[in-house]
């Protein structure tokens, strides 16, 4: 064969491999630049569901998640694979990883706790979340697209506990972390108002330390009248003269003297005064409270059988627990001669009816100090607080996202046959295998 008849066939195989390379290296750019994932498993398990793309779908603008984790392959690996359902469908979800050690600082300040807990960001709102799951992230975007101004306005004037304020009884770092997580909080003197606010979601009266005038009583009992959202933290002693009537209004009553847990001290609590609650009823504001609440120095509260209200006792101390009327010192025990009642008492209180603009809501505690600087960081104490701001300011609807079971998730098996496959596969199938090599090497040994 001469050269020249060799020379196309060369040029024909470099012109071949060079294409080969060349469309490898374009399938490569293509799969870093589009990525295109099929999810072939039972009920689309690896895939978000309609109400998550729906959400996402509603993104005007980036929205950070920020996963706080430290350098452990595993726990990123996981988290990562998770949140790429999310950043697959639309380029508007950013995710980045944070050391907690490397940013302790950090850390403290936006409030996370465990290892992974995510930071989502969306126009100046924020949330952190704790359990990954598609239910949380849901409920956490539904929040944050909420385009609604939530107003919270905090009595003052009175000797009342402030949410802009760091003493130690005040509820300043309260009101940090609900600004963060996008509620516009609003200090209102009525003394010089002389109203309240029509786009008032939330009024909080927090614990004032001398009697409100006659005008300003009228105004606040015109506001529960109308059907305002209302949170209440009283102390014992209270309430003054003037709130009597906003009691009577909400058919509450206030048992005298200061609650006491004898169970305090099994868990190695000093004060006796430090009411302990454990266990929640089924309610939007404690839905997703696991932890223990404590409430110092509370009060017992009871509501009326017959009531224009719904209500519900939210927060039920221990059984171990009383009204005590005595002084806090030395030796105590309940007296039931003086009206020291037994446990479980209601330290907290939710209230609704349904009035002309929805339902009205209202919250009253028979306490202050869970939610104070000081002890606002004990248990779930701000989970409870945060909690109740969301249903007052009716932000509790929660997507419900029906978990997806696999019809081929599991396998049943009798007795007999699970006998049977054990038999197979720890006798018969290596028997098997050893009679087909001893077969091939007694016939290689023959030839």
């Amino acid at each position: 064969m001469s050269g020249s008849e060799q020379n196309p066939d060369r040029l024909q195989r470099l012109l071949f491999h060079l294409l080969l390379a060349a469309v490898v290296l374009l399938a490569g750019w293509l799969g870093q630049r589009h990525q295109r994932v099929w999810d072939w498993s039972d009920n689309a398990d690896n895939s978000l569901s309609a109400v998550s793309v729906a959400l996402l779908q509603k993104l005007q603008a980036p929205l950070e998640i920020v996963c706080f984790a430290p350098q452990n392959p595993q726990l990123r690996q996981q988290i990562a694979g998770f949140v790429d359902r999310y950043r697959r469908l639309t380029t508007a979800v950013r995710f980045s990883f944070k050391d907690p050690a490397q940013h302790p600082a950090l850390t403290r300040q936006l409030g996370i706790r465990v290892a992974g807990e995510l930071r989502l960001e969306y126009q100046g709102r924020s949330e952190n979340l704790r359990e990954i799951d598609e239910q949380s992230i849901a409920n956490a975007l539904q929040r944050l697209l909420q385009p609604d101004e939530r107003w919270i306005f905090v009595l003052e004037g009175h000797g009342e506990r402030r949410l802009d304020r760091q003493a130690n009884h005040d509820l300043g770092s309260f009101g940090d972390r609900l600004r963060e997580k996008g509620y516009h909080v609003q200090p209102l003197d009525l003394s010089s108002q002389q109203q309240i606010p029509d786009n008032a979601g939330v009024l909080l009266l927090a614990g004032p330390r001398s009697d409100y005038l006659v005008g300003e009583r009228r105004l606040l009992l015109e506001y529960v009248e109308r059907g305002g959202n209302l949170l209440w933290l009283l102390d014992p002693g209270e309430p003054t003269p003037n709130l009597q009537a906003l009691a009577a209004t909400l058919e509450i009553g206030i048992l005298p003297g200061t609650i006491v847990d004898a169970s305090a001290a099994a868990l190695g609590l000093d004060n006796p005064a430090m009411a302990l609650v454990s266990h929640y009823p089924e309610h939007a504001v404690t839905r997703t409270l696991e932890s223990l609440t404590l409430f110092p120095y509370a009060a017992a509260l009871e509501t009326a059988v017959d009531s224009r209200w719904s209500p519900l006792p939210l927060l039920q101390t221990q059984a171990q627990s009383w009204n005590e009327r005595g002084e806090l010192r030395g030796e105590i025990r309940r007296d039931a001669t003086r009206g020291e009642r037994p446990g479980p008492l209601s330290v907290g209180v939710a209230l609704s009816r349904s009035v002309a603009s929805g339902e009205q809501r209202i919250l009253v505690v028979g306490d202050g100090d869970f939610l104070s600087n000081s002890y606002l960081g004990n248990g779930g104490n701000f989970d409870l607080g945060l909690g109740m701001i969301r249903w007052l300011s009716n932000d509790d609807r929660l997507i419900d996202i029906p978990a997806r079971l696999s019809s081929d998730s599991r396998l049943e098996l009798s007795r007999s046959s699970g006998i049977l496959i054990a038999v197979w596969f720890l006798l018969g199938a290596p028997a098997l295998l050893a009679a087909g090599g001893l077969s091939i090497w007694w016939r290689r040994r023959r030839s």
